[in-house]
């Protein structure tokens, strides 16, 4: 791959040798956070400069630890480029001694959304990731998508925790799968100027130029206008609130391991000790419960889990019992009662039991509310 996009080396008082041995040991030390207690770890590579960048580091510290790693390039169908562009990741891949895997989505409708896009691109993840046995997969997020992150989650009047943007360990959108993002404390100009020093280039996504695209649009806002001091502002903005996010998460998973008991197919919650929780590990215990027990590929509507977290809360709320994505539950004796819902009538009122009822999935709210490992945004 060849950088259509070279960046400034002599000119740039942050270049040096000094500077990419830094970069390096920043990188390598996120990943001893996030990923050094597994033994396996799946990379997305795209072959942009982000991802590429990725792709070398990990292969350096895969190397280093005894680790294996495997690479996947998603192929949208979407650029007559796309094949090319996969093939060369592959080849960079075999160079570094990698297994890489090309994973085609082709959408039914000429009418794709970066968004349909993300949620393809997540949902081929995981069935691979799955398939090769890789309890992880990282992906090239930078401190670059932080900031471009915020400024279009401000803009849309997102509340603090969307502001926190992207957390280095997360659960993916499409299951039990971790994602993790070792490079958010990076800026991409450095990533760059480490390819270029070990001879690599990248692809340059025609898409990342189309201004009708909102985060092109936030990408120049804060290259062009904002600068380094008002970024830097932004950024210790956010490394506030994603502490405060993973407190958050802290609270709701100690209520999950101490206050839940998951048998026989559904979950027993004490009532009183939800309602002693504050208000936000409310709101995430209840949204992993309700995952956890409906099945739901996606999380659960913001207003609806409010109004749920609110019955739950309030004593009596929920005699009746409630359902929210798949999921039912009340109240009886002093529990919260969490299990999958019943299933519908059908057209003649009989219960359409052909499929059996699943088992609430304790792994799966476990997954939800694992440490999201904020120390390595501050490596």
């Amino acid at each position: 791959m060849k950088s259509s996009n070279p960046v400034e080396t002599a000119t740039d008082p942050h270049a040096g040798p000094a500077a990419d041995a830094e970069t390096v040991r920043r990188a390598h030390r996120a990943l001893d956070i996030l990923a050094a207690e597994h033994d396996r770890i799946g990379l997305a590579v795209s072959g942009g400069s982000d991802s590429t960048a990725l792709l070398v580091l990990a292969s350096d510290w895969a190397r280093a630890h005894g680790k294996l790693i495997r690479v996947a390039t998603v192929d949208h169908g979407l650029r007559p480029e796309a094949a090319a562009e996969a093939e060369g990741v592959a080849a960079l891949a075999h160079r570094l001694g990698l297994a890489h895997d090309t994973l085609r989505w082709r959408p039914e409708t000429t009418h794709v959304t970066q968004a349909s896009a993300r949620t393809a691109r997540h949902d081929l993840l995981a069935i691979w990731a799955r398939a090769h046995d890789l309890p992880l997969v990282a992906m090239g997020h930078t401190r670059d998508d932080r900031v471009e992150t915020f400024l279009m989650r401000a803009r849309a009047g997102s509340g603090w925790r969307g502001l926190a943007g992207p957390m280095p360990a997360a659960a993916s959108p499409a299951g039990r799968l971790r994602i993790i993002r070792p490079l958010l404390a990076l800026a991409r100009r450095d990533l760059r100027r480490r390819l270029l020093q070990r001879g690599h280039g990248w692809i340059e996504d025609p898409s990342n130029r189309m201004m009708r695209h909102e985060r092109v649009r936030m990408r120049a806002l804060a290259g062009d206008r904002l600068g380094e001091p008002t970024c830097g502002r932004i950024i210790r903005t956010m490394d506030g609130l994603a502490a405060m996010r993973a407190a958050v998460t802290a609270a709701a998973r100690e209520a999950l391991e101490t206050k839940v008991d998951a048998a026989s197919g559904q979950a027993m919650l004490d009532a009183a000790a939800f309602r002693a929780l504050d208000r936000e590990p409310q709101l995430r215990l209840a949204e992993a419960l309700v995952m956890a027990a409906g099945g739901a590929a996606r999380l659960p509507d913001a207003g609806g889990l409010d109004r749920l977290a609110r019955r739950m809360a309030e004593p009596g709320g929920l005699q009746r019992g409630a359902t929210l994505a798949g999921a039912w539950i009340a109240e009886t004796r002093g529990a919260l009662r969490i299990r999958r819902a019943p299933p519908r009538r059908a057209s003649s009122g009989v219960l359409n039991q052909s499929r059996p009822v699943p088992m609430f999935d304790l792994e799966r709210a476990e997954a939800l509310l694992a440490d999201p490992r904020i120390g390595a945004l501050f490596v």
